[in-house]
């Protein structure tokens, strides 16, 4: 196992148990949320996971690192559907940003996740160089939403569009579940 430019593992040969022909390469990620732990898997592009648990009672303080078009998107729902939506925009917002290595989260509000979600693609804006910050490329993810739990959301993002991704829950068992 070897890890990409932005440390995530990356298995230079699958493993036999996973019955895949030789020579691809396995990336994958890791993403919790209170007492679940989940594993992303994607053969041949870099993955990034995003989980998160849906949010109780009011959801307007937490629409600040949201674009204007997300926040009417999420406002607009009825009232039991709105923590739900946020927390797929923030998901889908999270593992793009980890997917092209911006982890800064203060570049959210910076970041459309509503736009391109019928193809699940979200452009990362670059910015340029500031008084002791790098400049920090752009780029393009493709998210997926995979299926996680009644009130948890997960959202894995790859560099380009992808047939489907792996993902695991640790609990209660480890089985696979393809998205």
């Amino acid at each position: 196992m070897t890890r990409d430019g932005f440390g995530r593992p990356v298995c230079a040969e699958p493993p036999a148990a996973v019955g895949r022909a030789t020579g691809g390469r396995l990336f994958l990620d890791a993403g919790g949320d209170p007492g679940r732990q989940f594993l992303a898997l994607v053969r041949d592009l870099p993955v990034a996971l995003s989980v998160h648990t849906v949010p109780r009672g009011p959801v307007g303080e937490l629409l600040r690192p949201f674009t204007p078009l997300e926040r009417g998107y999420v406002q607009e729902a009825p009232m039991g559907l709105r923590a739900r939506r946020l927390a797929r925009l923030w998901t889908r917002k999270e593992a793009a940003l980890r997917l092209t290595g911006r982890g800064e989260l203060a570049a959210a509000d910076a970041i459309d996740a509503l736009s391109g979600a019928r193809d699940g693609r979200i452009d990362i804006p670059g910015t340029p160089a500031g008084p002791g910050s790098p400049v920090r490329p752009g780029g393009t993810a493709y998210v997926r939403e995979l299926p996680a739990g009644p009130q948890t959301v997960a959202c894995a993002a790859t560099p380009s569009p992808v047939p489907g991704v792996r993902l695991w829950r640790t609990e209660p068992a480890a089985d696979p579940v393809r998205a």
